[in-house]
Order: C-alpha cells, then sequence, then structure tokens
C-alpha cells in the first residue's frame, strides 16, 4: 500500500506531465488555457515586455515606442458572458515619440476580448499612456501651427463640479506665439504621471522663430494637466 507521501509525489508527476503535454500540444498558451482567462491575459500583458511595445496614434506617420516597459499589479475583471474582460495594471514606460523622449508611469486600463478562443486585447495594449500622448503631440503641432481653433479643440469643457479650466485660449503668450515667423515648438521630453481620471505630464519645450524685431530662441520646462473625457484626454488650458 502506498504512503500519503508516495501518493503527493505521483499527484505532483502527474501534473507536471499534464502541463507537458498542454505546452506540446499547444503551446505555452495551453497552460493560460487551463488555468482560466485571468492567467491568460495576464500573460498577454506581460508578453509584450518581451515582444516589445508600439502604439500607433492616429494622424502620427510613427508610433510611440517603447524602449523598456513593465505591466505590474495586474488585476482581471471578466464580464458577464465571458466574452470581455478588463485588465487593470500600472505601467512603467520608457520609450519615444519620433525626436520626443517619453518616460510614464501610472494606471493602466485595457480592454480584452475573446476571439477565436484566445484573449487579446481589444485595440491598444496601453490605451490610456496613447490617449495622454496623443493629446500631448496634438497641443504640440497647433502651437508650432500657432492654431488656436486647434488649441481650443484640445481644451476640456467645464463640468459641474469641476475646478479650474473654461477652455479659453488666449493671452499675452498665444499672442507672441502667432506674432513670430518660422516658427518651431519641439518637445524634448515628457515625463507623464498618469492616474485613474486625470494626468500631469512635465514638458521639455523649445521655441523658435523671427518677430519683426529680433530672432526669438526660448525653451522651458513646463507642467502640464489633462483630464479624461470619455476615452481621451483633454487639458483645463492648452496654453498652461
Amino acid at each position: 500500500m502506498k504512503s500519503t507521501e508516495d501518493w503527493s509525489r505521483l499527484g505532483g508527476i502527474l501534473i507536471a506531465a499534464v502541463a507537458f503535454v498542454l505546452v506540446a500540444l499547444l503551446g505555452p498558451r495551453g497552460l493560460g488555457l487551463a488555468a482560466g482567462p485571468e492567467a491568460e491575459i495576464i500573460t498577454a500583458l506581460k508578453r509584450t515586455e518581451r515582444d516589445g511595445l508600439s502604439l500607433s496614434l492616429p494622424g502620427l506617420p510613427a508610433p510611440l515606442t517603447a524602449r523598456q516597459h513593465h505591466f505590474n499589479r495586474i488585476t482581471v475583471r471578466l464580464e458577464p458572458g465571458g466574452q470581455r474582460a478588463e485588465a487593470l495594471a500600472t505601467l512603467d514606460f520608457t520609450g519615444a515619440l519620433g525626436a520626443t523622449e517619453v518616460s510614464s508611469l501610472g494606471v493602466e486600463q485595457v480592454p480584452f476580448i475573446l476571439r477565436e478562443g484566445e484573449w487579446v486585447p481589444q485595440g491598444l495594449p496601453a490605451p490610456r499612456l496613447a490617449a495622454v500622448v496623443a493629446a500631448l503631440e496634438a497641443r504640440r503641432r497647433a502651437l508650432e501651427a500657432g492654431d488656436a481653433q486647434a488649441l481650443a479643440r484640445l481644451s476640456a469643457p467645464e463640468r459641474a463640479g469641476d475646478a479650474g479650466g473654461s477652455g479659453e485660449v488666449g493671452g499675452p503668450e498665444l499672442e507672441v506665439l502667432l506674432a513670430l515667423e518660422r516658427r518651431r515648438y519641439r518637445s524634448g521630453a515628457w515625463f507623464i504621471r498618469l492616474e485613474r481620471d486625470e494626468a500631469v505630464a512635465t514638458e521639455h519645450w523649445r521655441l523658435e522663430g523671427d518677430l519683426p524685431s529680433r530672432p526669438v530662441d526660448q525653451q522651458g520646462e513646463r507642467r502640464l494637466s489633462l483630464v479624461r473625457r470619455g476615452q481621451e484626454f483633454l487639458f483645463p488650458s492648452a496654453l498652461r
């Protein structure tokens, strides 16, 4: 008769054998399927750390590309019906959008769907970071173009209970910028802190151009606040 220790050892061998068969027949995904959707979704996010992360932003020729990134503290919420889920995580990101260095730390929410038996992101694997960077780049382009209407569209309308910005764009700073000829506005770096419904970005900027009386070459650091409106992030004031 086998002892309890013998039965435990036999059980361990059986589990290892089942895992080996799953990997052999289905690949590493087989283990995720056996453990349930939570494990497969977590595996999908962590896999991007090895395979790389490149986020295409609407209207931009170059993607936001990670040099290094880490998803941590991942939790999964499965929706009723078992076909959709949402992964909540923190994302530590370092990369670039063209010539602009991007560093971000904060909260990410990634929708997943079950497609042909596999859990995949419904869209980008870092949608909140992509939305913030898209807003920052849209602001940079509007400033470089001197487009006050585009800046106004990036400003969040007031809501009941909001503190601060009205969405109006103007003032002496914009007047000087609009007066520049051969205007060029560059963002050397964005350092982003991303919360659930808001974000803060520190921008290293440089403004060049010509006034009628003199050339202009200014640079500095600016702190920008953004608030979430649906799937977008907008500025309480796009000029501050």
